[in-house]
């Protein structure tokens, strides 16, 4: 690309020095194109999904099922983005030593495969839509202990009940830290 383009330059998102196949435990948010309200509403603090929204979570709860080393450990919907905390085991070999697994999956293929499962069903309900539910990358945080972990199971979980100001909703409020 020239480097006098009109486009933004991307920066990486993953940590360069970090392997991502490796057993560790990961949160993931993952918003939609342009943060277009695809997957339901919130109502009295509750997501309440669409057809988009379930094919979303189906999609979310079916990968442990094609990645023998994923563990979904938390899952949150939400009108635009998801939220997951997805662990990456080795797998226990006989003995002392762990076996050694033919094909480690890292964690943006899986993110990939995610988000490739739930467009394609998403667009067989509706075909503009096809290529157009999300965005190109996502967020990651790596978890480093068991606090870390509890503090962002407490930071998804009520998720929805903090919608209206969620920075990802267009029609948030401003919370007073922010004015």
């Amino acid at each position: 690309m020239p480097a006098n383009s009109d486009l933004p330059v991307r920066r990486p998102t993953r940590r360069q020095d970090f392997d991502y196949s490796t057993a560790a435990i990961y949160f993931v948010t993952i918003c939609t194109q342009n943060r277009r309200d695809l997957f339901g509403a919130i109502e009295t603090a509750r997501m309440q999904p669409n057809q988009f929204g379930r094919l979303v979570q189906e999609a979310s709860f079916e990968l442990p099922d094609h990645y023998a080393r994923l563990t979904l450990d938390a899952f949150t919907l939400m009108p635009n983005h998801v939220h997951g905390v997805l662990a990456l085991v080795d797998p226990v070999g006989a003995g002392l030593r762990p076996a050694r697994a033919a094909n480690h999956h890292g964690l943006s293929e899986i993110v990939g495969v995610f988000k490739s499962f739930s467009s394609r069903r998403i667009a067989e309900l509706d075909g503009s839509l096809r290529g157009k539910v999300w965005q190109r990358s996502f967020y990651d945080h790596i978890i480093r202990n068991a606090q870390d972990l509890k503090n962002v199971r407490r930071y998804i979980f009520p998720n929805p009940a903090r919608w209206e100001f969620d920075q990802e909703n267009a029609n948030r409020k401003k919370d007073l830290a922010e004015l």
